[in-house]
């Protein structure tokens, strides 16, 4: 779809307005002690393009990862922020330590106001939201570690934390898109919860590539502008961190298989930059 200039420039006014997160970051635990967090990859111009080229979430910790939803430049600040908060001397053994998720959530949300506060108002503007997902060092829930997810939001980012057993938590413009909700609310009732055992039983995590294709489906079978059809896919645990993404083969009859394989994106901002560049596209102003 082509935009006129007047088109282009009362877009770019709607999307400053209501700030605008078009983006889709979901993190989801399970009874059987595991956690994942799913973020897709697409970004929007003040022009009102889209475009998939960024990674929106990613591991922090061997047991904590987060993903950001709003300004493209002040979540990479966000997430570059609680990187140096969790940053260890490097006589310490990683692998040694756990981070208690809400001694960082309330210690850290003081920071993130002030990388905000320091933030351009034209990037202020299109709002900012970070989901953070970590497993307790110390404590357990059901077959395995406790998980807490922690939503922050702008201007003030109190720390919204999570910690029943079974759940989901979302930010983003996906968290309110009534066909993602009404696929994935099923799933966590008790009879949903059956489902993600018995995919377990086909190997380790099972339950989370189960629940990545059913929310792959649903993406393709219901597009929503702002929101790419790849996701990266983050499995969490205690002292255990995969990421990987949706990639898939489709087949119908004897036709050449559709491939669905996750284009280059952006994993800091300064790459972000060189991306959007290469696509004709300034950097400021890009929401997700």
């Amino acid at each position: 779809m082509e935009f006129n200039s007047w088109s282009r420039t009362n877009l770019c006014k709607m999307v400053l307005k209501w700030k605008v997160r078009l983006t889709w970051i979901c993190a989801v635990s399970s009874l059987t002690g595991g956690c994942a967090l799913y973020s897709d990859v697409q970004v929007t111009f003040p022009d009102g393009r889209t475009t998939d080229l960024v990674q929106k979430a990613f591991p922090l910790t061997n047991s904590m990862a987060a993903g950001f939803a709003g300004s493209v430049r002040i979540g990479f600040s966000l997430l570059d922020s609680l990187a140096s908060f969790l940053k260890l001397p490097p006589e310490i053994d990683p692998n040694q330590v756990g981070w208690d998720p809400r001694w960082v959530s309330v210690n850290w949300a003081p920071l993130a106001r002030s990388v905000f506060e320091s933030a351009d108002p034209a990037e202020q503007r299109l709002g900012a939201q970070i989901l953070v997902v970590a497993a307790s060092p110390t404590e357990n829930s059901g077959l395995g570690a406790k998980f807490y997810f922690t939503r922050f939001s702008a201007p003030d980012f109190k720390p919204g934390i999570m910690t029943k057993p079974f759940k989901l938590c979302s930010i983003g413009s996906g968290a309110g898109i009534s066909e993602y909700h009404a696929s994935l609310k099923p799933l966590f009732r008790w009879s949903g919860h059956v489902s993600t055992l018995q995919a377990d039983v086909g190997g380790p995590n099972g339950w989370v590539h189960n629940l990545s294709f059913r929310i792959s489906q649903r993406l393709a079978d219901h597009p929503h502008t702002g929101i790419s059809r790849h996701m990266h896919a983050i499995i969490v645990g205690r002292r255990l961190m995969i990421v990987g993404n949706n990639d898939e083969s489709i087949y119908r009859g004897d036709d050449p298989p559709i491939e669905i394989r996750m284009p280059p994106v952006a994993q800091t901002y300064s790459q972000f930059q060189t991306l959007a560049a290469s696509v004709g596209h300034e950097a400021a102003g890009a929401v997700c």
